[in-house]
């Protein structure tokens, strides 16, 4: 398990009061546990403040929510090279 997929984890349950029992081989949608704007707005925060600098706007597209394992390479990459890619 990557250092983004769990703090993706920690942050659905720690910020948005959800438990997932994570099996890192099965993806699922981030999208059936951030029910609203206002949920994923706190989401997205939750992950600026744990890694201590804002993401790119390409964050700020709902449809990125769609796959866990998609959304935590697309922040890998944007941690590692401080730019995100279109789509994943």
């Amino acid at each position: 398990m990557t250092f983004s997929h769990q703090m993706l984890i920690d942050i659905l349950e720690e910020k948005l009061g959800i438990i997932i029992f994570d099996d890192e081989k099965d993806d699922f949608a981030i999208s059936d546990y951030v029910p609203d704007s206002m949920a994923f707005i706190q989401f997205i925060i939750a992950i600026e403040e744990k890694l201590g600098k804002d993401l790119s706007d390409d964050f700020l597209d709902f449809e990125i929510l769609s796959s866990a394992k998609g959304f935590t390479e697309k922040l890998d990459f944007f941690m590692t090279s401080g730019v995100a890619v279109a789509s994943i």
